[in-house]
């Protein structure tokens, strides 16, 4: 008797484990497969959403952070006065390490590009104070993020010389 119990309710007990284990991992077409779709979208927008906030300016990097350099831009605002008016700007991005410089390098005509056509759109008043650089460090850090389009590049925007002439 118990040789008859061994022998059919062992393989019926696996059986049962092994389709409850794949119900689970979605590995059933049909049964919930869906849920688990839903999720990725939901945690790949809540991703984004965090992606385009820029981190705080004093952020500690990690260990393994470089510093990209993106040489001075000289651009001419937009303004109603009669003598045109300049932004200079420095800024540097903190970067993950070195397989990320190598594609920043890559892709710094297209982001010099992006950051060019952005900031000659500013007028010499969204550049005012605290709330200018903040937006300044901002969209610089949506523009950066659109171009690499990775998310464990760039760590973080830091703004190192600004002057509006």
């Amino acid at each position: 008797m118990k040789k008859i119990l061994i022998i059919f309710l062992l393989p019926l007990v696996l059986l049962i484990g092994a389709g409850a284990g794949a119900f689970f991992f979605g590995l059933i077409p049909g049964f919930g497969s869906e849920d688990n779709e839903q999720l990725k979208k939901e945690l790949a927008a809540k991703e984004a959403a965090e992606r385009n906030i820029v981190p705080k300016a004093y952020k500690k990097a990690s260990v393994l952070s470089l510093e990209y350099w993106i040489d001075d831009f000289v651009i001419n605002l937009q303004t109603e006065r009669p003598k045109p008016v300049f932004l200079l700007l420095t800024f540097v991005l903190i970067l993950s390490g070195e397989e990320a410089k190598s594609k920043v390098q890559l892709l710094e005509p297209r982001i010099r590009s992006a950051a060019n056509i952005f900031l000659s759109s500013l007028s010499p008043e969204d550049l005012d104070g605290y709330d200018g650089i903040t937006m300044l460090r901002q969209e610089l850090w949506v523009l950066v993020n659109k171009v690499v389009d990775d998310t464990t590049s760039v760590e973080n925007v830091q703004i190192l010389k600004m002057t509006v002439k």
